[in-house]
């Protein structure tokens, strides 16, 4: 079963709060993402983020014909939710970086949240959620595949 998004009226009470708190930011594009596959991980996930220890987070350019709202963009905001759907953070791209599964190092995973900064446990975790999206799709997880590091801000609430 796939994350629920987050209702209209928490997105539209959770965007005017973080306009309160942010009046000279410009938030009306925006997306929503939940980042887990469970409503545990995303809660774990959504804490790390909003308390600055996760900066940013991965994402494959093969899955974004197929879900084209995911693909990240540079000044983009992102209403992170939990897998409920209840919006829990703001963020902003602030760098994008193309490279490939085989590349990523201590240096990107380092952006990830506590738990998965290894480079081991960041392969394992990664290679199993991408094969789930990937199959359908026909692909795997491979050296070469392509991997775009999202660096983010969380401006709202402020870690």
């Amino acid at each position: 079963m796939p994350p629920a998004q987050p209702t209209a009226a928490a997105l539209n009470s959770f965007i005017d709060r973080a306009r309160g708190a942010l009046p000279k930011a410009q938030i009306e594009n925006y997306r929503t993402r939940c980042i887990g596959w469970n409503q545990e991980t995303s809660e774990s996930i959504c804490r790390h983020v909003r308390a600055g220890e996760k900066r940013g987070t991965f994402s494959v350019p093969w899955l974004w014909a197929a879900h084209p709202n995911t693909k990240p963009e540079i000044g983009q905001f992102v209403v992170l939710s939990t897998y409920d759907g209840v919006p829990q953070a703001l963020l902003q791209v602030k760098q994008l970086t193309l490279t490939t599964f085989k590349e990523i190092d201590a240096s990107h995973t380092g952006l990830d949240g506590p738990p998965v900064r290894d480079l081991g446990v960041w392969r394992g975790v990664h290679t199993k959620y991408w094969n789930d999206l990937l199959g359908p799709l026909g692909k795997k997880v491979e050296d070469d595949m392509a991997v775009v590091v999202e660096r983010f801000e969380c401006v709202y609430p402020k870690p």
